[in-house]
């Protein structure tokens, strides 16, 4: 019997790499020609420029070390709420203006266009042994040491050495959400920047290789094994190369960068991989950086920004359904409540979804199932925020004279939460009972918001089901400090304005220090100026509480 000779995937690159590379460009031509900016990597008047500083940095980490690092701030940031953060090594290359990459300058246009958060970015030079720094910074004697060594060193040097100084000495606000935090390279620069999040997923969600060196410098290419054989990391990873890169003793480099996305793919990674005919030049990763940025900042900006800002609002009381349940304890025993439920704009079979329990303030409290769809509600169900988020938004109400929590909310400090549940709270956990048995919800993605009176709810409703939702978000709220540390394991976000005169900041001041204390964090926002209506900033802003919200998962 006759068998075909079996040729397996890496033979069959090879192959195909072989027959293919011959044809794709003449020995006379420029293969990174092709390869030209776009218009979002030009100045453009109107656009606010941020400012770029530069430092030297001497380092213990990797000792008897000097590298320069800069620091760019966009216009936009204020310093209210943690900004997030963007590392990228070889610093000269990625922050010149007159370069191939120009990072700067696509940092200022996609922010101003709301495609890119309020994001600092930190440029840093490989460390050079010596009096004074090589006059090529490509050619820093400790750069492969760094770069190219597979171990958490340069991470931690990043992480535990420089982005504290630089925050200290910049009086920067910083994010330590791994999903705020991305890290790039180019060449050695680009696997450097993918071990920095391999090795510590919980400091870098986001990686960004051009012309990546995943060979053997110093055992980079074992990384397609380690990827196949490693639980999967929760780590988002865009990688470009060309197909004219390096070829040489360490390696085949556009070969190692598709065994690289081969292997992401195989285990279900958040990858994407732009392959070009380029050779080891930052041209492409250059022309492509807008568009890359774009795809690792997807879940940080409100979707369809491109909307007219102007288009008719939509009425909540138009996309909330309005439901009813019989409450079955309590001195409402067998009364009827009305509540609200927005389902996601249109509901795949199969499909779960997030959920997301909105308790409003005391203004809102009645009968009339409408009034609690102010603020967050009304904002949820606007086209632009509704198609980014397709999600369920739960919206029961108080009644008239009473509270989520029988307690003064005006304490300057903290209150006595009572030991039981009040009713109104019993009952809007059997609506949300309900509404998780009967509708498709995500488990792993249920939320908790509330604003004043409901922002004491929700730091009450959460301490009482610490394993159900996986973020909370309290804005202008108080709570019982003395049951805060329950919530250690559950991302929190925290806003008061510091003028507030209804419910004290110092309430908010205090519930985050005992949450700390009791081995939790959350993000705190302090709005400088700000009366009791800190609801509106806190919900309203682009890149803040709601994207937060939900990029949040339980595990």
């Amino acid at each position: 019997m006759h068998r075909r000779p079996f040729l397996n995937p890496i033979t069959i690159l090879l192959l195909v790499f072989i027959v293919q590379l011959p044809s794709s460009i003449r020995a006379d031509e420029n293969p990174d020609e092709i390869y030209e900016l776009s218009q979002e990597s030009q100045r453009h008047e109107g656009v606010p420029r941020g400012d770029v500083t530069m430092h030297v940095w001497n380092s213990t980490v990797f000792e008897d070390t000097t590298r320069e690092y800069y620091v760019y701030v966009p216009k936009q940031y204020d310093g209210t709420q943690p900004a997030c953060v963007m590392v990228f090594q070889d610093a000269h290359s990625y922050v010149s203006e007159e370069g191939s990459v120009r990072a700067p300058v696509v940092f200022d246009n996609l922010i101003h266009a709301g495609d890119l958060p309020v994001t600092v970015g930190i440029f840093i030079n490989p460390g050079h042994k010596g009096d004074e720094q090589p006059e090529n910074r490509w050619r820093a004697n400790n750069r492969s040491f760094e770069y190219d060594t597979l171990s958490d060193q340069y991470a931690r040097f990043v992480v535990q050495e420089l982005l504290p100084h630089i925050a200290r000495d910049q009086n920067l606000n910083l994010s330590t959400d791994p999903a705020d935090r991305a890290i790039c390279g180019a060449s050695s620069g680009g696997i450097c920047a993918f071990t920095a999040a391999w090795t510590h997923p919980e400091w870098f969600g986001k990686v960004l290789s051009h012309i990546g060196s995943f060979t053997n410098i110093r055992g980079g290419h074992a990384y397609p094994a380690l990827i196949r054989k490693t639980e999967r990391k929760p780590i988002r990873v865009f990688l470009q190369d060309g197909e004219n890169d390096l070829d040489n003793k360490r390696g085949n480099w556009w070969l190692a960068n598709l065994e690289m996305a081969a292997a992401l793919k195989f285990m279900n990674y958040d990858y994407r991989f732009v392959a070009g005919q380029g050779s080891h030049s930052q041209r492409h990763g250059g022309a492509i950086l807008p568009d890359s940025l774009r795809w690792l900042w997807r879940d940080h900006t409100v979707g369809n920004l491109k909307r007219p800002v102007d288009e008719a609002p939509v009425a909540a009381v138009d996309v909330f359904e309005d439901r009813t349940l019989k409450f079955t304890g309590g001195r409402y025993k067998d009364e009827t409540f009305h509540y609200r439920l927005m389902p996601p704009p249109n509901v795949q079979e199969g499909k779960e979804y997030p959920l997301v329990l909105f308790l409003h303030g005391a203004g809102e409290r009645g009968t009339d199932n409408a009034r609690q769809l102010l603020y967050f509600p009304q904002q949820m169900a606007q086209p632009r925020w509704r198609e980014r988020f397709p999600c369920y938004v739960l919206a029961p109400q108080c009644r008239e004279g009473q509270r989520w929590v029988e307690v003064d909310w005006g304490l300057p400090e903290t209150h006595d939460a009572p030991p039981e549940p009040d009713d109104q709270i019993k009952v809007v956990q059997q609506i949300l009972d309900r509404t998780l048995a009967e509708k498709p919800i995500d488990k792993r993605r249920i939320y908790l918001t509330g604003l004043s009176m409901g922002g004491v709810g929700s730091w009450d409703l959460a301490v009482r089901r610490p394993n159900l939702f996986a973020a909370v978000a309290t804005i202008c709220g108080g709570a019982d400090n003395s049951t805060v540390a329950k919530l250690k394991d559950v991302p929190m976000w925290v806003a008061h304005g510091d003028a507030d005169t209804a419910v004290p900041v110092q309430r908010s001041r205090l519930a985050v220090a005992a949450l700390r204390e009791g081995g939790g964090e959350a993000v705190y926002v302090e709005l400088p100026g700000v009366g009791h209506n800190s609801w509106t900033p806190s919900y309203t802003d682009n890149d803040g509480l709601v994207p937060w919200l939900f990029r949040q998962a339980r595990p």
